[in-house]
């Protein structure tokens, strides 16, 4: 009795903690395009038309994700209002959950302790926690699609290794094909096939394919398939006939082609892990070998996550199109391994290695270095100017925003604590110096965001949005011409009789319908200073002004 009481203090003081890390500074910057102002304005859109089926963007169909996210943002909306604030707050949510279900599994698996140490590890690690600050799909897709993995593990590992009968451990399989549908319905089904790779893999990696327990798959697959294929049907016969062929094509070009420009070499995940999630991404190097001190399922549990982060950075290296967050699915299994090194260490089964402080120390640096340069560049942008030749930068930096003068702070402290979590590490203070580091890149992403993150959105895309907002009140119609945005969407408040859908014109040509057809309200465009000449010199539209690299159009009806 007295240890649960323990155990749940403990779970309080990380839900507490947790909030004063997540929560703050949720809407303190407008949404970024494309992503977090993607989901926003479908979950805008179902608000604003009532359905809650269709995901629509433009009120348009929009078939590449499922609408579980959507939901919850729509929920959120209700609550807080239409704004950052309420598209960001799901994910905050779903990193207290995270926080709490790793600290669960880790002192089932092995005791508090660790359990202390994987969420501190989660919260000290730069992508890891900050993405729980984001309006986008990952982090709600990353827990479900990890915490089915955990009850495979489980069914897995009672089945084989325990040899319990498979009846009585049906529920773990019964779970893992809820927590998998949950995925599928929140990305498609790439929930399904990540977790079926990884528990494939893991089960060859401990008996020969004979033994692969082919009817719990098959049995895992069917309940998994039910609702998504449910809600895939219910699409399909609402006349939206066309959900297969878009979704299909849509995943065949992420695979095949660099999307929307999202490319990169295929090492691109590996570095952006290595940097994103330091420390723990370096400490983790520490991790990949099992020692005397850990049993049987802590052995197991080691290998189900080197099976995890390798399939997940081998998949999404091999996909053409490369973005930071199609990775992300691997900060659970980083941060564990890098738990499972220190908490070795404190029981002198592995020994700490000096060329694993040098790669500290030098990663470290680099975003001292960084967090302390780049708002000294911003700050004295005048100085850098005549040697920037791309004239959209220019503009970009000229946009006036204002500077403390100190913001270079920021990277000298974490400069300091850098210095103080390696010196302990020298003196053999090892847990002292690792929890060190981890809790200065807490507080250092905590104060970034009301500090450095406002002007650097407001000198991107600040011009733009501010440009949008202010069309809110007009009767009028807003398009973005030669680059890709959902910002007008979202910031005009765009309702509906003026999309293409209403006017039944097709989306192909809706663009050449404003700029050159009988308009029957005023129609405001928004483009790149880099490509102004092509629309100007094209298309009879009134120059209003530029500014931050963006040049502000109307055209007035005939």
């Amino acid at each position: 009795m007295q240890n649960k009481v323990f155990i749940l203090r403990i779970k309080l003081l990380i839900i507490i903690l947790a909030t004063l890390f997540f929560i703050p500074y949720l809407g303190t910057v407008h949404l970024f395009d494309w992503d977090e102002i993607n989901f926003a304005e479908a979950s805008r859109e179902m608000l604003e038309t009532g359905d809650y089926l269709t995901v629509r963007i433009d009120y348009q169909p929009f078939h590449e994700k499922p609408p579980f996210f959507f939901w919850m943002q729509v929920v959120s909306m209700k609550i807080f209002g239409v704004n950052e604030f309420a598209a960001r707050f799901p994910n905050a949510v779903i990193g207290i959950i995270s926080l709490l279900v790793i600290f669960s599994i880790g002192n089932k698996l092995f005791d508090y302790k660790f359990g202390i140490l994987w969420v501190i590890a989660y919260l000290g690690s730069f992508l890891p926690h900050f993405y729980f600050k984001t309006g986008i799909i990952d982090p709600t897709f990353n827990l479900f699609i990890f915490v089915g993995i955990y009850f495979l593990f489980q069914f897995s590992f009672k089945t084989s290794i325990e040899k319990t009968e498979r009846s009585k451990c049906f529920i773990d399989l019964f779970f893992a094909s809820v927590f998998i549908t949950l995925a599928i319905l929140t990305k498609g089904p790439v929930g399904y096939l990540l977790a079926a790779i990884v528990w494939i893999c893991y089960e060859l990696f401990n008996k020969n394919i004979s033994k692969f327990p082919y009817i719990p798959f098959l049995q895992f697959t069917a309940m998994t398939a039910v609702i998504p294929i449910a809600w895939y049907l219910i699409v399909f016969l609402s006349n939206e006939n066309s959900v297969f062929e878009e979704f299909i094509l849509y995943h065949i070009r992420l695979l095949t082609k660099e999307d929307a420009g999202h490319g990169g070499p295929i090492y691109y995940h590996v570095v952006i892990l290595l940097l994103g999630c330091f420390p723990a991404s370096i400490i983790m190097l520490r991790g990949f070998r099992s020692y005397i001190q850990n049993n049987l399922l802590q052995r197991s549990i080691r290998l189900m996550m080197i099976v995890l982060l390798s399939v997940v950075v081998i998949i999404f290296s091999i996909v053409n199109t490369k973005i930071v967050h199609y990775s992300s699915l691997t900060y659970f299994p980083i941060t564990f391994l890098a738990t499972l090194a220190i908490y070795n260490i404190s029981y002198q089964e592995l020994t700490w290695k000096k060329s694993t402080t040098w790669l500290l120390s030098i990663f470290g640096f680099f975003w001292a270095f960084a967090l302390t340069l780049l708002p000294i560049l911003l700050i004295s942008s005048d100085a850098i100017l005549p040697y920037i030749t791309d004239e959209m930068t220019k503009e970009i930096l000229q946009v006036d925003v204002k500077w403390i003068g100190t913001e270079w702070f920021i990277g000298a402290l974490y400069f300091a604590g850098l210095i103080l979590s390696v010196y302990l590490i020298f003196k053999k203070k090892f847990m002292e110096g690792i929890v060190t580091i981890y809790t200065t890149t807490a507080i250092v992403i905590l104060i970034i965001l009301p500090l450095l993150v406002p002007n650097i959105e407001k000198q991107v895309q600040g011009s733009p949005i501010e440009f949008y907002e202010e069309q809110i009140s007009k009767d009028s119609y807003i398009y973005t011409l030669g680059f890709k945005s959902y910002a007008h969407y979202f910031y005009s408040k765009k309702p509906y009789y003026l999309s293409a859908k209403k006017k039944d014109i097709p989306t192909d040509i809706f663009e050449n319908w404003l700029l050159t057809g009988n308009i029957d309200k005023a129609a405001y465009f928004v483009c790149k200073i880099n490509n102004y000449k092509e629309y100007a010199d094209k298309y009879d539209l009134t120059f209003l002004y530029t500014k931050g690299g963006f040049v502000f159009l109307k055209r007035e009806p005939e």
